[in-house]
């Protein structure tokens, strides 16, 4: 998709810039607990468990819908992933990390469903999109540098982009109807990094973890993340791995738009994320 290609394309330019802006000899000064540069490529299988409430000016609160259970969308998935990693000085960090989800499903109404302006009756037939997008972006600060481990705090904001479009039709064709929901939010959290270099040189072990309760603009609520990754250094350039990260929120989003760009929807969303990631990193 064009929005997956522009991803790409400008962590492409960000990697070309940095890469004829540093000396050759000053990328290589943090190895081998740092990386001055590396980009990443993960192929990660997901967990996801899914809760939607969409409410309404004109019929109040909405049903609480769990989408893996009630809808029947899938609640394991497998998808690329990209990262990178920049370390600006011996205690600067900045991390990027990209993800983007798509699921449909069909199922059959077992119960009446209020959902934003619709009423759906009972064994109605059902068609859900439901579609995430995900950037976490970590600044961490290290006042703790040793010669084989490092840790550090800091701030990550983790921008998410949803839309969830639901379709319906009642049995015989007596009603049908649809309904777009969709935005966009920063959700900032604290991050703690953790870094060691194990057995011997070529093996490293990062653990972060982030958290925040908090309220920006119309979105209200909480969110976890959590990573936890080995990787082996192969030679100068390359390094290969494994990670397990979680990430959740449980947020009140007021301020939900509809297809035509109005403001019309509030919505209860809780989303956890476990994935279980095989990755590449080239390192620079």
């Amino acid at each position: 998709s064009q929005h997956k290609g522009n991803c790409v394309a400008v962590v492409g330019l960000a990697v070309l810039l940095l890469s004829v802006a540093v000396p050759a000899a000053a990328q290589r000064g943090y190895e081998p607990l740092f990386d001055k540069f590396n980009v990443g490529v993960e192929g990660s299988w997901l967990g996801v468990s899914t809760e939607f409430r969409l409410d309404s000016e004109l019929l109040g609160r909405g049903t609480t819908l769990n989408f893996e259970d009630d809808l029947d969308l899938a609640a394991n998935q497998t998808i690329p992933s990209l990262s990178f990693n920049w370390q600006i000085a011996k205690r600067h960090k900045l991390a990027v990390r990209w993800q983007d989800l798509s699921r449909n499903s069909s199922a059959a109404a077992l119960e009446e469903i209020h959902w934003g302006d619709e009423v759906i009756p009972v064994d109605a037939d059902i068609s859900l999109a439901f579609d995430t997008t995900q950037y976490f972006v970590d600044y961490a600060y290290y006042p703790w540098v040793k010669e084989r481990w490092a840790a550090g705090f800091g701030l990550g904001v983790r921008v998410i982009e949803i839309q969830a479009t639901l379709a319906w039709e009642a049995e015989g064709g007596a009603g049908e109807g649809s309904t777009e929901a969709q935005g966009t939010g920063p959700l900032p959290y604290l991050y703690f990094e953790y870094r060691r270099l194990l057995t011997e040189d070529n093996w490293r072990l990062i653990a972060g973890l982030g958290w925040l309760s908090v309220k920006v603009e119309d979105i209200e609520g909480s969110q976890y993340v959590g990573r936890l990754g080995v990787e082996y250094l192969l030679g100068t350039h390359w390094a290969v791995g494994a990670a397990a990260n979680y990430a959740a929120i449980d947020v009140d989003w007021k301020g939900l738009e509809t297809q035509s760009g109005e403001s019309l929807y509030t919505g209860a969303i809780s989303i956890d994320v476990n994935d279980v990631s095989l990755f590449a990193r080239y390192r620079f």
